[in-house]
């Protein structure tokens, strides 16, 4: 059997497969690979940011699953935001607690191999020595130049004061410090030590000390449903990773059995199942036996409002961004680790923490400011959250770890790329395949469907002629993707990355 990592940035999946080559296992790749991203990648993800995982372990019949994501601050206030719609990106309300760090030391505790103070240590190096800039950090970087570079944690970003070019090298030493800090000294140094009063002092004690103290990641159960001979594992609301299971299970109850996908019914099931997800996607906490989104006769109902014939009319869903990672990494002895880390809008809040290299996310604009809503701003209540891993398996055995980055977005891309594998069709050719998205629709909107070029006129003409509004552009969207996947085939392993994005990468060894 063989050690695969794949992630959106070389350096991230270079490091994964140094630790599996060190006798490290998927689980200690996984997270080496993790924190190199949001070192290379702060436009991505980062220890300012939150964390979900499922974690395959070889002879299990189900994956595990680790929600690392945090809470609203005891101070914050929706009354004193009653004059926005909506939470601003840059605002100390929209940070929750970080969850990362936690995170990694929760899969370490219970599945890591090696020490972890050595899954920092390439991290630590390369912030240290310095790394090549990026075309999508130098986009990052020149959108948030005023607001980034005044601040002690953005200085070393903009060497000499100005926006690094493309191929440019820059260092992280306070980035590095931190990390080593980290490493040494465990997670308490972050919660509870030097690290928690800066947080809460640039978040104007929105998010006390103790709210900082008391963050634990949590192990809980993942959802699934079967199709097509497999089933999806995916994270529980209030993650939104549902989705892409729920489109796919629509698309199955409507499937004629061709072995070609018909477009038309792929984007209206995604769009029925999205229409209600700001009403049934939310914190449950102990009440996530009332979620509904995966049962079957909920998505039987979907399924009969489609009209496979012409487009129709569903809610809104909110406009949400995306900045964050998705990596996924298997070893020789069948682990496998499904990853997805983020700071939401980019680079997040572009709130730093001191002089301590790093920002925080603004996961926190993932609730609403409505009044006795179940995702409203409320203290110590998670927010709604974009990110969908996902694992499969067939006959308890794993078969495919899959996700990708995309805010809202991501079960539209994840849904079309693994029913095609599910069809049988060929990875890389699945890989290149065109994508399509949805930006907006309303009770009162036809559906508007952006779609990347090299798709056949013959399935866009139908598109068209049932109803829909296409979008035709010129050149494939690195904001769709990059999806990461690992799949077995009949005697192998084979894992693709996404040439959408420059940085992405996949080793098989």
């Amino acid at each position: 059997m063989s050690n695969i990592v794949v992630s959106p940035h070389r350096l991230s999946t270079l490091t994964g497969m140094k630790i599996l080559k060190s006798g490290g296992n998927a689980i200690d790749a996984a997270i080496a690979t993790n924190i190199v991203q949001g070192a290379v990648s702060p436009e991505t993800c980062g220890i300012g940011g939150d964390l979900f995982t499922l974690i395959w372990i070889n002879g299990e019949t189900k994956p595990y699953c680790l929600d690392s994501s945090g809470y609203a601050g005891s101070n914050v206030d929706i009354s004193s935001l009653s004059s926005y719609s909506d939470i601003p990106l840059d605002h100390p309300m929209s940070v929750t607690v970080p969850g990362a760090v936690r995170g990694w030391y929760a899969m370490h505790e219970r599945f890591g191999k090696l020490e972890i103070s050595q899954l920092f240590n390439q991290a630590i190096e390369i912030c240290s020595q310095g790394f090549k800039v990026s075309s999508e950090l130098h986009q990052s970087l020149k959108s948030h130049e005023e607001t980034l570079k005044i601040q002690e944690s953005g200085k070393e970003l903009y060497p000499s004061g100005k926006v690094p070019n493309v191929g440019d090298t820059i260092k992280r030493t306070m980035l590095a410090k931190t990390l080593e800090s980290i490493s040494f000294n465990g997670p308490e140094y972050f919660y509870k030590g030097e690290v928690n009063e800066a947080i809460s002092i640039a978040l104007l004690n929105t998010i006390t000390k103790d709210d900082i103290s008391n963050f634990q990641a949590e192990w809980i159960e993942p959802l699934s449903i079967e199709m097509y001979g497999k089933t999806g594992w995916v994270t529980p609301p209030h993650t939104q990773s549902y989705l892409t299971l729920a489109t796919l299970k629509i698309y199955e109850m409507l499937d004629i059995g061709s072995k070609d996908i018909d477009l038309h019914t792929l984007i209206e099931s995604y769009r029925a199942a999205a229409s209600q997800r700001d009403d049934i996607t939310y914190d449950y906490g102990n009440n996530i036996d009332l979620f509904p989104g995966l049962d079957t006769e909920y998505l039987k109902s979907l399924s009969n409002l489609i009209d496979l014939d012409n487009s129709s009319k569903f809610d809104k869903p909110s406009d949400i961004g995306g900045g964050t990672a998705y990596m996924c990494t298997k070893d020789k002895d069948g682990n496998a680790v499904s990853l997805i880390q983020s700071n939401y809008y980019g680079i997040g809040s572009t709130i730093g923490v001191g002089d301590y290299g790093f920002f925080l996310h603004n996961r926190g604009a993932g609730f609403n400011l409505l009044q006795n809503h179940p995702n409203s701003l409320k203290p110590g209540r998670k927010p709604l959250h974009t990110l969908s891993p996902t694992m499969w398996s067939v006959d308890g055995n794993l078969d495919m770890v899959i996700g990708t980055r995309g805010g809202r977005y991501q079960p539209q891309l994840l849904s079309h790329f693994i029913l095609k594998i599910l069809k049988n069709e060929d990875i890389e050719n699945a890989m290149m395949s065109p994508r399509w998205n949805i930006d907006e629709f309303g009770k009162e909107s036809v559906s508007e469907i952006n779609i990347e070029p090299g798709l056949d006129k013959k399935i866009t003409d139908e598109l068209v002629n049932k109803g829909h509004k296409v979008n035709q552009l010129s050149e494939l969207q690195n904001s769709y993707g990059p999806i990461s996947a690992i799949i077995k085939t009949e005697d192998s392993w084979k894992a693709t990355h996404d040439p959408r994005v420059d940085t992405a990468s996949s080793i098989i060894d």
